[in-house]
Parts: structure tokens; sequence; C-alpha cells
């Protein structure tokens, strides 16, 4: 049985019975009760079990376009926040590196073609720069957590931003414990990659690159403890 009309029908069991309880109440009544207080109260008990499924249902619904407005609005949040987080990361990665030039989405998707060993004798890390990618990393653990819990992102969504905050953690670690610039550099450019690939998927993004370029310049980079 196709599981989605499976759990319509679960759901709708309840409403079927509470129908059919008062339907037959009121014919028992009418067929059976002589007294008219007795049938007048029979005759309530029907009348609210008749009720019942279309308080529900009215609930129901109320519910669902109340919860698919707040969808809507993490939706359009998700995508702004991710986007300035992702450019922002790129930018620092940048200049970790000493790239230099205009960042723009072409020159994003070149970035994942770079020479690892190139890269690697580029590398400069300062105290303040790991700190930064900690915040990077908490930031995108946060929002995977709060839009995956809430259905905002599907399950291929989920997959490629837990891949990109996992080589985030492998180049932190590489940069703060290991100090293996050729092993952080082939992380830096799969980052790119992910960035590039999660950038080009969203249509409103390629368009408006530069708007969310400036927001994340503009955006201050969060801080972890």
């Amino acid at each position: 049985m196709n599981t989605k009309f499976r759990d319509i029908l679960l759901k709708s069991i309840p409403y079927m019975l509470s129908i059919a309880g008062g339907v037959a109440l009121f014919l028992v009544t009418v067929d059976n009760i002589k007294d008219p207080n007795i049938a007048d109260l029979m005759n309530n008990i029907s009348a609210s079990l008749l009720s019942i499924p279309i308080v529900f249902l009215l609930y129901d619904y109320s519910n669902y376009k109340i919860s698919k407005k707040l969808n809507q609005t993490l939706a359009t949040s998700m995508s702004s926040r991710l986007s300035a987080t992702m450019l922002g990361l790129t930018i620092l990665l940048r200049q970790m590196t000493g790239m230099r030039g205009n960042l723009t989405l072409g020159e994003l998707n070149k970035m994942r073609d770079i020479s690892p060993r190139m890269l690697a004798q580029k590398f400069k890390t300062k105290p303040d720069h790991l700190r930064q990618l900690g915040a990077y990393h908490t930031e995108l653990d946060d929002m995977i957590y709060k839009y995956g819990k809430n259905n905002i992102l599907d399950v291929a969504s989920l997959q490629n931003l837990g891949e990109l905050a996992l080589d985030l953690l492998h180049l932190i670690n590489e940069l703060e414990f290991h100090k293996d610039k050729k092993a952080a550099a082939k992380y830096t450019i799969d980052i790119f990659g992910r960035i590039a690939d999660w950038l080009d998927s969203d249509a409103g993004a390629a368009m408006n690159f530069q708007k969310m370029l400036q927001q994340a310049l503009d955006t201050k980079i969060p801080q972890t403890n």
C-alpha cells in the first residue's frame, strides 16, 4: 500500500468512526427513544459526534496553512543565510591562500581545478583564521540541524551540507594539529567545489551572486567561544 495513502487512511479513521457513531446514534434515537428529554439528549450527543470531524478538519487545515507559510519564510531565510555563509567562507579561504582578483561565480567554478600543490605553497594561516573557520563550521552545523529538523532541506541538500561541514572540519584539523598543507589544500579545493555546486544548483543564487557577495562582505563573521 502506498505510504501516503496509508497515512491518510489512518488519520481519517477517527473521523469516520465519529461520523458513523453520530449517524448510528441518531437512527437509534429516532426509531427507539420515545421520551422527548432523552431523545433531545441523544440528538445533542449525535450532533456533537458529527461536528467533531468538522472542527478537527478545520484545525488541521489552519495548522497546515500556518506551517506552510512558516516554512516558506524559513526557506527564504535559509537561502540567504546559507549563501552568505558559503561566500564568507570562500572569501576567507581565498585570503588564506593568497588569491587575488574579483570573485565571480565563474571564477568560483574554476577554483575547483586549482593544483593542490600550488595552493599548498600559498597557505598562510593565522590563529584568527582558525577561529573564523571554526565559527563557520559552527554556523553550518546550526543550519543543518535547524533546517533539517523543520524539513526545510531535502535529503540531498542535507547530505551536501553535511559533506561540506565535514570537509571544513578536516581542513581545520589539518591546519591546527597536523600542519599538512597539501592535505589542507585538497580539502580547500573540495570546499570550493561543493560551494560552487550549491550555488550552481540555485537559480536565484546564480542571478543574484554579486548581491549575495556584498551581503557576505557586510556580514560579521560569527564568533565561537
